[in-house]
């Protein structure tokens, strides 16, 4: 007998709809950080992985945590995917001088 799960999928895998960032877009100076935070949906997903990465990484840094690191003045896009679903958020972050 196969048990069906409340979504309606057979198994005990539920993967993520969505992925959403704390903020769409941020402005920091050179040498600020900040660190964005990713919640995926539905809270039940079974795989709540992400990875993050930034457009231009020469504008800024972003670690596995989220954390943002601004290093010269410009716009670049921070993109958190996540690792089972395929879904994907961005902020739009510009970076000015001191």
């Amino acid at each position: 007998m196969q048990r069906q799960a409340k979504n309606g999928s057979s198994g005990g895998v539920i993967s993520p709809t969505s992925v959403k960032l704390n903020k769409t877009t941020l402005s920091l100076v050179v040498g600020a950080t900040e660190t964005l935070t990713a919640t995926v949906l539905p809270a039940n997903a079974t795989n709540k992985n992400v990875t993050w990465s930034a457009v231009d990484s020469t504008i800024a840094t972003v670690d596995a945590k989220g954390k943002v690191v601004a290093v010269k003045a410009g716009t670049t896009e921070i993109t958190v995917n996540t690792v089972d679903g395929n879904k994907s958020a961005e902020c739009a972050l510009t970076v000015t001088a001191l």
